[in-house]
């Protein structure tokens, strides 16, 4: 209790000073239950925390005192006011143009009526840990902008948007046949074991990174990193098509960082990546699986929550850290770690299921590409030995962000081809 109440004496000054209003956390908490059932599952430590880091962003006001005046939407002045409003919405109709605030006009700072507040940074990113263009609230707008000035296609603004709105874009038939015909055969030959410098990751045989053996065929197996070794792999992640992409995303050069080779289904629980993939800006990266072949049913498919990348309230460990690597680094208690991480994990399905997040299952194509925002929830599906899921997974970020295992080892960043090169953790230290 003594650690909650010193943390927030330590932001209340600065609520008072940015907001101008005193913070009510009983009346908060009773406004927004999702708010107190956020707290429960360990998303945030208390109310006032969760207003400075996301309410205040999402439109909740910390007191009372004149919420309807302050929040009520004035439709006839927000179309005479922003012009643009109307125009966009085709429509006076009160409703549409309340949407379009919601969606867009707040984000560009268009205030609700006014006698409104205007936020400090209407475009603001949700994460006080960073983020990509896309991450920016008025991405919409951005994305509209490269379009009509001609930098991307109509159908690269439709996947960027997909991107921003959903959390995921899957490009169709993205890498052609000699390219995935050449990645399978790595990957084929490796889980055959003959490449004896493979490592892979495989609990149900050993713990830790480990050499192959002959059951990583049948259970949940990670071959670590072929991209390292084999030009076929870096071939697949930089895939002209999601090269082009991906340059679009970071809007500069991209690298791999890492990449995981399965057989079958990783069978892995709901997570967001940004828990365990570590960068230096902890939120500017991102992570595609390659579909090596047509997914079946009982393959161990790959999931994921709709929308969670931006719907889940943000989690962090150890009252600090986005990812655990960096908990890790400064001797944060593994015991602790662990269980924050059991806490997360139930959270993120418990959360997703009380918003409604549509949960789906990707039967990808041979050729298909899922490429994914770091904040979105996925997971695999349970599998069946008698079916496989060859596929890659890849995690890119631009190329001058650092992944934090080169702060712990001797890192090697190569080229592969204009404006993609390669890195890795496993290996580079050899």
């Amino acid at each position: 209790m003594a650690e909650t109440e010193h943390a927030e004496n330590e932001l209340m000054p600065h609520a008072d000073a940015d907001v101008g209003v005193d913070f009510d956390a009983e009346w908060y908490l009773h406004a927004n239950p999702d708010v107190a059932e956020a707290i429960r599952a360990g998303y945030f430590n208390s109310a006032l925390q969760h207003y400075l880091k996301s309410g205040r962003r999402e439109g909740r006001r910390g007191t009372p005192a004149d919420t309807a005046a302050l929040s009520n939407f004035d439709a006839v002045w927000y179309a005479k006011s922003y012009p643009l409003a109307a125009e966009e919405s085709s429509s006076t109709d009160a409703a549409l143009l309340e949407q379009h605030y919601d969606r867009i006009g707040r984000h560009r700072g268009y205030r609700p009526n006014p006698k409104a507040l205007r936020p400090k940074n209407a475009a603001a990113m949700r994460s006080a840990y960073g983020g990509l263009w896309i991450d920016q609230a008025n991405a919409l707008d951005l994305i509209h902008g490269k379009y009509e000035l001609g930098a991307i296609t109509a159908d690269e603004a439709r996947d960027l948007e997909s991107l921003v709105q959903d959390g995921y874009v899957v490009l169709k038939n993205a890498v052609p046949n000699v390219i995935l015909d050449r990645a399978t055969e790595v990957l084929e030959a490796a889980y055959e074991g003959r490449y004896p410098q493979v490592l892979f990751e495989c609990g149900l045989v050993a713990p830790g990174q480990i050499a192959w053996h002959e059951q990583m065929t049948e259970v949940p197996a990670k071959a670590l990193d072929l991209h390292w070794y084999f030009d076929q792999i870096r071939d697949l992640g930089f895939a002209p098509a999601v090269a082009r992409f991906l340059h679009l995303l970071f809007e500069r050069p991209a690298s791999a960082s890492q990449s995981l080779g399965f057989y079958r289904g990783s069978a892995q629980p709901m997570h967001q990546d940004s828990a365990y993939v570590a960068y230096s800006i902890p939120q500017q990266f991102s992570a595609a699986w390659f579909a090596l072949e047509d997914v079946k049913p009982d393959a161990g498919e790959l999931e994921y929550f709709v929308e969670s990348h931006r719907k889940l309230p943000e989690f962090v460990h150890a009252g600090r850290f986005k990812n655990i690597t960096d908990a890790h680094l400064v001797d944060v208690s593994a015991d602790i770690l662990r269980e924050e991480d059991a806490k997360h994990a139930k959270a993120i399905v418990s959360e997703s299921e009380r918003l409604l997040l549509k949960r789906i299952s990707f039967m990808a194509k041979r050729g298909d590409v899922l490429i994914w925002h770091s904040e979105l929830a996925h997971g695999g599906r349970p599998i069946s030995n008698r079916v496989s899921r060859k596929s890659v997974v890849f995690h890119y970020s631009p190329s001058e962000i650092v992944p934090l295992y080169s702060e712990i080892r001797p890192m090697q960043l190569k080229y592969h081809s204009a404006g993609c090169y390669y890195s890795s953790g496993v290996y580079s230290h050899e």
